[in-house]
């Protein structure tokens, strides 16, 4: 069972972090670029960002196992590989009771927060037919891997969800190549907040991906309700959140001269899975607390009601829990646990 005790799920904690330094009241000059950065895509942006995730692909690089152990009937490998120059740590735990070259899925978990992630957290899925998986935790660039003795850190900027993806991408590619019997072509992801983010980006851009579960990430940092309005309040210094304050960062530093318009709506767009839900997998489940005041619960709805006008989608299922925000949603991991297992 995954227990959200010891999985990073929230973005909360990086809401003074995101805020620092966006006092910059804006002037009449620039006062409508909040509109216009926040404009719904056109079809030339949104094809502009798919041939920059196309230029992108990445050989796997660099592999080493850094260090393995037994834990119960698992066995759990700490490896890294470069990815756009950077060491990348990730945790890789093999099926149970795994026989070299026995074939066997994979399920990638992606952590939210900002403060990386605990290797151990690959053991603890083991509910139903989840023990039979490959179970790998990515770090992420410029963040931590921790076994409890050790601590990797894996190198360059952080980035959200964008580089995320490129960095999971190139870790799912190593594992294929390094552990017989790893399936290419059933390959799940589950992802919380950000990490929920990182799991819809997955499904998009990487064919391999066939299953997705989303618990509370965002899906649309463009078009959502009163997105323009709500960034120019925190702009103005207002803390409406990282939700709204990681747009707001990216927005000043366009006003400031270090950004260009083009770079920012590509990163925007590149990370609102709901401008690309005709090209999620046909089988995607996502859980959203009702009352969560970090990533607003319109989020899960909007991608729903999107799948839910594709004919092909053999699961599309969206729990909304009346009392729940952004932690602990009673049964989620039941429900996850039952998709991910069905059909097999």
């Amino acid at each position: 069972m995954i227990s959200l005790a010891t999985t990073p799920v929230a973005l909360a904690g990086v809401a003074a972090t995101v805020l620092v330094g966006i006092h910059t009241l804006p002037t009449a000059a620039n006062a409508d670029v909040f509109d216009a950065m926040f404009a719904p895509p056109t079809a030339a942006e949104k094809r502009s960002v798919i041939a920059d995730w196309d230029s992108r692909k990445q050989s796997v690089q660099g592999w080493r196992v850094e260090e393995s152990r037994r834990d119960d009937g698992y066995r759990l490998h700490v490896v890294s590989h470069i990815v756009d120059g950077n060491r990348h740590f990730a945790a890789v735990r093999t099926p149970e009771d795994h026989r070299p070259g026995q074939s066997a899925p994979i399920l990638v978990l992606n952590h939210g927060g900002w403060n990386g992630t605990d290797a151990v957290w690959a053991t603890e899925v083991a509910d139903d037919c989840l023990a039979d998986f490959f179970v790998l935790v990515p770090s992420y660039r410029g963040e931590e891997l921790r076994t409890g003795e050790r601590t990797y850190r894996s190198t360059g900027q952080q980035s959200l969800i964008d580089r995320d993806v490129d960095d999971t991408m190139a870790l799912i590619s190593g594992v294929l190549r390094n552990f017989p019997g790893a399936q290419g072509d059933d390959i799940s992801t589950w992802g919380y907040s950000r990490g929920g983010g990182v799991s819809l980006m997955l499904g998009i851009r990487d064919p391999r991906v066939d299953r997705v579960v989303n618990v509370f990430g965002p899906t649309d940092v463009v078009t959502h309700d009163d997105m323009a309005d709500r960034v120019r309040e925190t702009h103005r210094g207002a803390d409406n959140g990282p939700f709204f304050g990681f747009p707001a960062q990216y927005v000043d530093a366009h006003m400031r001269g270090k950004r260009s318009k083009a770079s920012v709506r590509r990163q925007l767009i590149g990370g609102s899975a709901l401008h690309f839900a005709d090209r999620l997998p046909a089988r995607v489940q996502t859980h959203h607390g009702a009352r969560d005041t970090i990533v607003p619960v319109g989020n899960a709805r909007a991608l729903h009601d999107a799948l839910d006008q594709r004919r092909d989608m053999a699961v599309n299922e969206y729990f909304e829990y009346r009392f729940g925000g952004h932690g602990e949603l009673r049964g989620m991991d039941r429900r996850a646990v039952r998709m991910l297992c069905e059909d097999r």
